[in-house]
């Protein structure tokens, strides 16, 4: 449910395509070939909480986005993990193009979307706690049948 809410305020781009076109199907960091069937490419998030257009994204592989990046900004990570200094700066420039491309939204929500928002989300929380009150009562049915 709360990926639902989440999905409604900050939709994944409907396509990808334009990502793997631009970055020529290689993870933006380390340059390894990537295959869109395989489990093994990701799309980044540029910055944490910075949402899913197509300016916050970058395309990676999974083991520099799950493995190695974690947390640390993509000027970090490359930093650190491109070693070249003339490579760094070529693949830096290609990540910032592709930023300056496609300028976030600035979506800042209204007051109704933030209420609404905060309903939900009490929403979610009451039903998370119903469900928990369920799971015990039917368990202590079960012990009681069975015992």
């Amino acid at each position: 449910m709360r990926r639902a809410v989440d999905y409604v305020l900050d939709p994944t781009p409907r396509s990808v395509d334009e990502l793997w076109n631009y970055f020529g199907s290689v993870c933006a960091y380390c340059g390894t070939n990537l295959d869109r069937t395989a489990r093994s490419a990701h799309v980044d998030h540029a910055v944490v909480g910075g949402g899913n257009q197509l300016g916050n994204l970058i395309l990676s592989c999974g083991s520099c986005n799950g493995d190695e990046k974690r947390e640390e900004s993509w000027r970090e990570f490359l930093a650190r993990k491109v070693v070249d200094p003339d490579v760094r700066a070529a693949r830096k420039r290609r990540i910032e193009e592709w930023f300056a491309l496609h300028a976030v939204d600035p979506y800042v929500p209204s007051q109704d979307v933030v209420r609404a928002r905060a309903e939900a989300e009490a929403f979610i929380e009451a039903f998370g706690a119903k469900c928990a009150e369920l799971r015990l009562l039917v368990a202590d049915d079960r012990r009681r049948q069975q015992g």
